[in-house]
């Protein structure tokens, strides 16, 4: 796999998205993607997790220098 810093900024980015629907889906009452009105947990740790795996791909995405 190439390494490259524009990977890592799209995997961020990703990482942002998906922590913006997590803070959705814990504190609006919505329907948005689900059956039933109200707060989705669930849902809401499911896109945490999804943008911390985001953070961690983009850890293993960014090229190194060759000291380390």
């Amino acid at each position: 796999m190439q390494k490259s810093w524009a990977l890592v900024a799209g995997c961020i980015a990703v990482a942002v998205v998906f922590a913006a629907v997590a803070i959705f889906y814990a504190t609006a009452t919505t329907s948005f993607l689900a059956s039933e009105t109200g707060h989705h947990y669930k849902h809401a740790i499911l896109a945490g997790l999804l943008a911390v795996l985001a953070l961690v791909a983009a850890s293993f995405a960014r090229p190194r220098s060759a000291g380390v």
